[in-house]
């Protein structure tokens, strides 16, 4: 069972693979599988479902489902269009990761072993993808390629990065918690495919999550050896209080030099953005106009959102890049311009503004902090780079609809329960 949800979580992002015409693939009957067998057992064996990191899961979906009951009822009384196969599917994959993450919420105890498999399988994955996109192998229907921009097995470049993202972040966390040099080994060469892939995607976003995830491992890392050596001297706990005392004083020591050298720091960065940095400047324009209308549509319905779905106008910009790009990849799946609003803005926050109002918002937002606080006990420093990670990408994609943030959640709502645990491995069904 643990297999199969490695697996279900995996390919769900292979959205290339999935049925023609309908969204279901090897990663959603994956999913299903296992929520079933999952649901049986828990039945079969009478043990306790509820936790208290699945009561909070419950809670924030429970809050959800009613916004976006609000939200639908707002649409449906100022007459909102909207196309039905968009709002199914958004429903379909909100009950769908609703499911995944108060499972694994219930089963802590096997949460771990479910990463080091996703992990294993990720790194595989990601090179048959690598394969797949150099010409070594066909799949018929699969195009790797977005232009010039590595996709793999999926439709676009930024679901493959958020993918790498979470396995690499994963993969960290294992090592830093692995009991033994060669499972760290182990977990730190198991970054590599999915470290590469990530780059080849050419996503800004995951190249800025982990230059934020590192700091915040750094700074988790000195709190949590200050904190444990508080009542003993030692040359490490002495080393962890110098740094972080000394932190600010060198952060005010070095700002006038940077701010001379910001033409140099700039330059640098633009270096790691996409094509050079020569599509910044349009890409911020378009999503600060994807963002005003957002926020536009959300105080327009009343703070109460329209319901799931997509609800905001195709840009311009966008309309006229697609005549001019001429050829287009094969398996894009654009939305098309029928007069209805059904493009998303963009960012996890906003979308979920638009569809559910200020309470599917301000709930998503109390969900990610009680998971960091949850995290922060726990004293876990690659689980916060892992939602400092996912807090980065929510900026710039939609990722309420991917399992695998889910399944993140779940693991760090159970940190405290997985470290007070001793380590032993569940048994496979």
């Amino acid at each position: 069972m643990d297999g199969i949800l490695a697996l279900g979580l995996l390919f769900t992002t292979a959205t290339q693979l999935r049925l023609q015409g309908i969204s279901v693939g090897p990663g959603e009957l994956g999913l299903l599988v296992w929520i079933a067998g999952m649901v049986f057992k828990t039945l079969a064996s009478g043990k306790p479902f509820l936790t208290r990191a699945v009561s909070a899961l419950l809670g924030f979906w429970g809050a959800f489902a009613l916004a976006l009951s609000l939200g639908m009822i707002t649409a449906m009384a100022t007459g909102e269009a909207f196309e039905p196969n968009l709002v199914l599917h958004d429903v379909m994959a909100y009950g769908l990761t609703a499911a995944v993450s108060c499972i694994c919420a219930a089963t802590p105890s096997r949460l771990r072993r479910v990463g080091w498999l996703l992990v294993t399988g990720g790194a595989v994955s990601v090179s048959l993808q690598y394969v797949n996109g150099i010409g070594l192998f066909h799949i018929p229907g699969v195009d790797p390629w977005y232009w010039e921009r590595f996709r793999g097995w999926s439709d676009n470049p930024n679901q493959l990065s958020f993918l790498c993202l979470m396995i690499v972040l994963l993969a960290w966390h294992l090592a830093d918690t692995a009991a033994s040099l060669g499972t760290r080994l182990a977990a730190i060469l198991l970054m590599i495919p999915p470290l590469v892939a990530g780059r080849m995607s050419q996503s800004d976003t995951f190249t800025l999550a982990l230059a934020v995830a590192l700091p915040v491992w750094i700074a988790l890392k000195l709190i949590v050896c200050v904190r444990n050596d508080r009542l003993q001297l030692s040359l490490r706990a002495s080393i962890a209080r110098l740094i972080l005392a000394a932190a600010p004083v060198l952060l005010l020591c070095v700002a006038p030099l940077v701010l001379s050298r910001a033409g140099d720091v700039k330059g640098f960065m633009v270096g790691f953005a996409k094509n050079g940095g020569a599509e910044a400047a349009d890409e911020a324009n378009l999503r600060m106009t994807l963002w005003r209308q957002a926020i536009e549509r959300g105080f327009e319905s009343g703070m109460l959102g329209l319901g799931p779905g997509p609800h905001l106008e195709i840009p311009p910009a966008i309309v006229a890049g697609r005549v001019s790009e001429g050829t287009q990849p094969a398996n894009l799946d654009h939305p098309s311009q029928n007069g209805t609003a059904n493009f998303e803005a963009h960012n996890t926050v906003l979308d979920l503004f638009t569809q559910g109002g200020l309470l599917a918002a301000a709930s998503f937002l109390w969900l990610l902090l009680r998971a960091a606080k949850c995290v922060y006990r726990a004293q876990s420093a690659g689980l916060m780079a892992l939602v400092a990670g996912a807090a980065i990408f929510m900026m710039t994609g939609n990722i309420v609809r991917q399992p695998i943030f889910w399944f993140a959640i779940a693991l760090c709502l159970t940190a405290q329960i997985a470290r007070s645990e001793p380590r032993r491995p569940a048994r496979p069904t």
